[in-house]
């Protein structure tokens, strides 16, 4: 399971997506991940903030990035959200 920070929540919260979707962070093109307005699936990570969910995560990716987490850092050009992973340092902003 891919953990979500306190800090990646709320900036995840402050994305607009359509009713009766949900937003997800999925595969998308040449192998990365991107976040897109999708329909839920069953096998999805569901986070949730404060009892709303603010992200679905695609139950393979969950699955791969175990141990890691979603977090915001602050950079030039304004907060974004990065991965890390358990080995790594935490990531300067």
């Amino acid at each position: 399971m891919l953990m979500v920070t306190a800090p990646a929540k709320e900036l995840l919260r402050t994305i607009e997506i359509p009713d009766e979707q949900a937003l997800r962070l999925e595969p998308v093109e040449s192998g990365k991940l991107g976040f897109v307005a999708g329909q839920p699936r069953p096998d999805d990570q569901v986070v949730e903030e404060s009892g709303q969910e603010v992200l679905r995560i695609d139950g393979a990716v969950s699955d791969q990035l175990d141990g890691h987490a979603l977090d915001r850092v602050e950079t030039r050009e304004g907060p974004r959200l990065t991965i890390t992973s358990p080995n790594q340092p935490e990531p300067v902003g």
